[in-house]
């Protein structure tokens, strides 16, 4: 089974990160695999593939798991790659971000108890918008980011944290919800 664990976005979230989809998927050359309507979500842990008789251990993590809510916004955009060539968009985040980082380092070490690795760098916290799968160097690609940090993000309150199956199809991946736990 492909695991990870996240943070469901509000519907409003949903909308704005479909409306830049629509609005900026035909200015580039690049290609680009804009993330699914719906699939919006932040990633506290990816687990990857992982058999199923780790499972009960996984559910009781997250149903044991305790933390107070917080609130986070949208804030900034950027890009990850190397020499240059950009492999994601992303969305920045401001706001309660030491909560954040606490509950995904408290997740990491929950997951540590259990046999999975540890993460090797620092958590942060981010929004995929889309993954490049060919870059152009001449798209838009500042306009983009400018765009994105210029909108009017709002708070949203975290109180929900689920662990979710990637079911992977041609049509791009499908969650479905194994666990979840709120505040």
């Amino acid at each position: 089974m492909r695991l990870f664990i996240g943070i469901p976005l509000p519907r409003e979230y949903q909308l704005v990160l479909e409306s830049i989809r629509e609005e900026w998927s035909d200015a580039f050359k690049s290609k680009l695999s804009w993330t699914k309507p719906g699939n919006w979500h932040l990633t506290l842990k990816f687990l990857g593939d992982t058999p199923e008789e780790r499972l009960p251990g996984l559910k009781k993590i997250i149903t044991d798991l305790e933390f107070g809510s917080f609130f986070i916004q949208g804030s900034g955009a950027g890009f990850f790659g190397s020499k240059g060539v950009y492999r994601v968009i992303w969305l920045g985040l401001k706001n309660d971000v030491h909560s954040l980082i606490s509950l995904a380092e408290m997740i990491d070490q929950n997951l540590a108890d259990l046999g999975f690795e540890r993460e090797k760098r620092p958590f942060k916290g981010h929004l995929t918008l889309a993954r490049i799968k060919y870059f152009h160097r001449k798209d838009p690609w500042n306009e983009l980011t400018d765009y994105i940090s210029k909108l009017d993000w709002p708070d949203f309150e975290v109180k929900e944290v689920v662990l979710w199956q990637s079911i992977l199809s041609r049509s791009g991946p499908e969650y479905k919800v194994i666990r979840k736990t709120a505040v």
